[in-house]
């Protein structure tokens, strides 16, 4: 198991890996700011460029990833920021019974993409078509976008100093669609913005946490709880938990995949903020815990650089919290890796650090190989993928492989609801039959069908007069039968007996050595007495 990263500067864009040192270079890669770039599922990369109605879009799968554009999608206008919305149900859904894998060619349902003016577009990626455009989804330029809750949540920032959270059906079906709810706490520009990791029952929005950093220099944290209950209650607003104050417009922002901890990012470093705040021993402080008594408001927090643990408590009784620098050099963005163990920071100077958060360290440092004369360009996206181990299998099946399927042209005029009974295309790969063994909880019969075929073949080592289900075969139509002439049945009886003179054979000779060493073993007892 690998983790591939996937970093771009101004003008450069780079694939790696944080476990080896192999590197590619994608061409023609140049970017406008942070948030604009998104991986489309393990195979595609999607790159807004700068000064270009366009995205490029590059193959970053496997050992045969490819530096030249794979193709080029033209824009009504130049955008900033992308996202997309992946269609789950539809790729590892079922169809009836059968389940089926991740096809080869699976796209997204939603691509959206936003502008220096503050515009939203809405796009079906397998179609091509564009479904909806906000103009005035914020005031100013959106910082970013991204998809919370599987999908059904879009939060959007921007330098309006507003985090707005939209409906993902509203986008889609409404023609005039309205945010869920206006966040407008923070005074200057929201640089970045990170969602949880734990979510309540049946994914609900129990228990989620939004952080939101902004150049006012603060940290806020919101409860989504209050999600559930829109339209049953007038105040649908997230619930304002905690407020962090620094000394420093925070930049860019990480959470820890179990949501322990904050990594802040500014001019002058990275900083490191325990989410389970240690007081002394074995005293631990939950900071961002949702509490119903808390009438009076946020808790505020100000954060102060010290690694002295004796002064922890007395800080904390004075509303001030103890941060970890763990980076000198001014960071752009922030990335965790699948275990929480490593930090990647890219800093102004065009540089990615890999940093061993518990020491401290700075394991390896990857930076873009150009020929460029600017050679300061600072980082603007950095993506992170687990990959397993390719083997060879995979490689010539890979290499034997068909060119790609096309993704559909961006169309620039909207969709028109009006006209009833209109129908589109859409292209949809279907993957294949999954041969592994369903989970009880999504189907119980094809999970007892699947035992029952394995306890019979332990049961009839021999396989003979027996009805084995294939592995992703029909129960009704295809069934091993065995014995059905009288000719194979009196070859196997025949077999079966010669096997049982075989066994016979085999068992004399054990015993017949079982009793000399027996013998010798009295004699020995004999003697020694």
């Amino acid at each position: 198991m690998d983790e591939q990263v996937i970093f771009t500067t101004d003008g450069t864009g780079s694939i790696s890996s944080i476990h080896s040192f192999e590197q590619f270079n994608l061409r023609q890669c140049s970017t406008n700011g942070k948030n604009s770039a998104v991986q489309v599922g393990n195979k595609l990369l999607f790159v807004a460029q700068a000064h270009k109605a366009l995205i490029n879009v590059y193959n970053v799968s496997g050992p045969h990833k490819r530096e030249s554009v794979e193709q080029r999608l033209p824009l009504p206008e130049v955008v900033r920021c992308l996202e997309v919305v992946e269609n789950r149900t539809g790729a590892l859904g079922q169809n009836g019974k059968v389940h089926h894998r991740l096809a080869e060619f699976n796209l997204p349902y939603l691509l959206l993409a936003s502008t220096e003016s503050g515009k939203l577009y809405v796009w079906e990626l397998n179609s091509g078509i564009l479904l909806s455009v906000k103009p005035m989804a914020h005031y100013q330029a959106i910082t970013k976008i991204r998809s919370i809750l599987d999908g059904r949540y879009i939060v959007t920032s921007g330098a309006d100093a507003r985090v707005i959270i939209w409906q993902t059906m509203d986008l889609v079906s409404m023609e005039e669609p309205k945010p869920v709810c206006i966040l407008h706490d923070h005074t200057l520009p929201v640089t970045d913005f990170q969602v949880s990791c734990s979510y309540g029952e049946f994914l609900s929005v129990s228990g989620t946490k939004l952080f939101t950093v902004s150049e006012d220099a603060t940290l806020r944290c919101y409860d989504l709880s209050s999600l559930n209950n829109r339209g049953s209650s007038k105040n649908s607003l997230p619930n304002l938990v905690a407020t962090f104050t620094f000394p420093l417009a925070i930049t860019s922002l990480a959470l820890d995949p179990a949501d322990r901890a904050c990594y802040i990012g500014t001019d002058s470093g990275c900083f490191n903020l325990q989410l389970f705040y240690r007081l002394s021993g074995s005293k631990i402080v939950n900071l961002v815990q949702s509490s119903d008594n808390n009438a009076s408001g946020a808790r505020i927090y100000s954060l102060v650089e010290t690694s002295q643990e004796q002064h922890r408590e007395k800080l904390y009784l004075a509303g001030q919290l103890a941060c970890e620098k763990l980076i000198d050099v001014g960071v752009t963005c922030l990335k965790t890796s699948m275990d929480g163990t490593l930090l990647l920071a890219g800093d102004c100077l065009g540089k990615v650090s890999v940093i061993e958060i518990f020491s401290k360290q700075i394991l390896r440092s990857m930076q873009p190989v150009t020929t460029s004369q600017e050679t300061q360009q600072r980082v603007t996206n950095i993506l992170l993928e687990t990959q397993s181990t390719t083997s060879k299998n995979d490689i010539i099946t890979e290499t034997n492989a068909k060119q790609p399927s096309k993704i559909p042209s961006l169309q620039r005029s909207i969709y028109d609801r009006t006209v009833r009974g209109q129908l589109h295309e859409i292209n949809f790969q279907v993957g294949e039959d999954d041969e592994t063994i369903p989970l009880p909880i999504s189907d119980f019969e094809s999970y007892a069908d699947q035992l029952r075929s394995q306890q019979a073949v332990l049961s009839r080592p021999n396989g003979f007069n027996s009805s084995i289900k294939t592995v992703g075969s029909d129960s009704s139509t295809k069934k091993l039968a065995i014995g059905d002439e009288d000719d194979d049945k009196d070859r196997q009886i025949a077999d079966l007996k010669d096997n049982v003179e075989t066994l016979k054979q085999a068992y004399q000779e054990l015993r017949k050595l079982h009793e000399k060493l027996y013998q010798d073993h009295e004699k020995l007892l004999q003697t020694s007495n």
